[in-house]
């Protein structure tokens, strides 16, 4: 499962973090939801991601990235419905959503990665509707410890997981679960012109974790920039 490994940890990073049920079709997207400060578009992102409003969520992103972080989620999920062993669930959204033929790998190897990326989510025809379905899955499949594991457990307990289990024979099934997040806490919040950055920490199953956010002014209005 290297390609639901690979793109589970690039999601991870795309969205802060990486979950409930599957959303319905969103019969009309919400349109894009700007805030009068950097602090108020970050309480209501971790407000909608925290409630798994995907829809909310997805009008939160400044208009002028929305198309490539879309375009991205859509290389995701299409590279991981690739895998044989992935959620079928994965490949019929694949299959409602994205162009037929769509090679992942070729589009983000590409030299005009970005301008395909964006491109594509052009070419699909509710893209907040597929990025919705997509962020439900997400968080309803079910992951292996070792693809939930970030790159520090993994070295940390990589040693003693061996040791421990030297010598016994492998369990038939192996331990899954699915992903648990929760925004938390925002720090070294700074505000250059139209643009601010922080730190936002998420919380999950295997810790707590600080990534980097980005928001960015609109027609006076603060969006997550997601860039």
């Amino acid at each position: 499962m290297k390609n639901q490994s690979f793109c589970l940890a690039w999601l991870v990073t795309l969205v802060g973090v990486l979950a409930v049920c599957p959303a319905a079709h969103a019969e009309e997207a919400e349109a894009p939801q700007g805030y009068d400060t950097p602090e108020a578009t970050y309480e209501a992102a971790r407000d909608a991601f925290n409630d798994r409003d995907w829809e909310a969520f997805v009008a939160i992103v400044s208009p002028a990235s929305r198309d490539e972080v879309i375009g991205q989620m859509a290389l995701a999920m299409a590279a991981m419905a690739q895998d044989p062993g992935s959620d079928p669930r994965l490949r019929a959204l694949v299959d409602e959503y994205l162009p037929r033929n769509l090679n992942p790998m070729d589009l983000m190897m590409s030299d005009n990665a970005e301008a395909e990326t964006i491109r594509l989510a052009k070419r699909i025809g509710d893209p907040e509707g597929f990025f919705v379905e997509a962020m439900s899955l997400i968080f309803a499949m079910q992951y292996s410890q070792d693809e939930l594991a970030t790159p520090e457990d993994a070295t940390e307990e990589g040693t003693a997981d061996s040791e421990s289990t030297a010598g016994e024979g492998e369990s038939d099934e192996e331990a899954t679960q699915t992903l648990d997040a929760e925004i938390t806490a925002l720090d070294d919040l700074t505000i250059d012109g139209e643009t601010a950055t922080a730190m936002v920490t998420i919380t999950t199953s295997t810790g707590d974790q600080r990534d980097p956010w980005t928001f960015e002014q609109h027609e006076g209005k603060w969006y997550l920039s997601m860039r």
